[in-house]
């Protein structure tokens, strides 16, 4: 005999995931990219192998050897391990809530947008110059391959912040900011070398300005 109460739940179930089906069809699609890679790469438990970082990472002397599709590529793997889960988890709520309350294709041009732009500024504008004058950090971080979809989800942070009612989006703007100037300066993390983390910190400080500027570009609305 069927249990009416488990069959209402299966269609409200059901009925739920259909809705997030179509209302955040661009958060599902990266989350199911990201766990894609990570299977073909076993990086969902493991450190990505440095045979990989090589071939996927992205390095600002890329630009100089045409492989702009590191450009992309670079976003959809993780340094694995737990950062595989943190970085999945992150996407899934900034991305989805960008969705969710601004419509996919803002949720879209604001991960990819800011992710490109800020690769683009991080390597031309700051690395670049100072490679060219003999900074020897800046060399490091020329030729540092980085993995990582944070560029993407920080730009995403940023327009949600945007949208929180006053004062709270100017306490979470200056908190979150503070925090990333500070990481600047913090020693590498495990299994990090010093050009890598510097160069993370350095993209996170730009795309997540980036994402709360964009919110100026067109009008809120609210996605139906």
């Amino acid at each position: 005999m069927t249990n009416p109460g488990l069959s209402s739940r299966l269609r409200t179930a059901f009925a739920w995931l259909k809705r997030c089906i179509r209302r955040i069809p661009f958060t599902l699609l990266m989350l199911g990219l990201l766990l894609l890679t990570a299977w073909w790469t076993h990086s969902y438990i493991e450190d990505l192998a440095m045979s990989w970082i090589n071939r996927l990472g992205f390095a600002p002397r890329d630009f100089w050897l045409l492989r702009w599709e590191r450009l992309i590529l670079s976003a959809l793997v993780t340094s694995g391990g737990s950062v595989f889960w943190v970085a999945l988890g992150m996407v899934a709520v900034t991305s989805g809530v960008t969705e969710w309350t601004t419509g996919t294709w803002r949720a879209a041009l604001t991960f990819w947008g800011v992710h490109l732009a800020t690769l683009l500024i991080e390597s031309l504008i700051f690395i670049l110059p100072l490679h060219q004058l003999g900074f020897t950090q800046a060399r490091a971080l020329f030729f540092s391959r980085d993995v990582g979809p944070s560029a993407g989800f920080m730009g995403s942070l940023g327009l949600v912040s945007s949208g929180l009612p006053k004062p709270w989006r100017w306490v979470a703007f200056s908190v979150i900011l503070l925090f990333l100037l500070v990481s600047l300066f913090l020693p590498p993390r495990v299994g990090e070398t010093q050009a890598v983390n510097l160069s993370a910190d350095l993209a996170h400080l730009i795309a997540f300005p980036l994402g709360w500027v964009s919110s100026s570009l067109w009008p809120k609305k609210v996605n139906q």
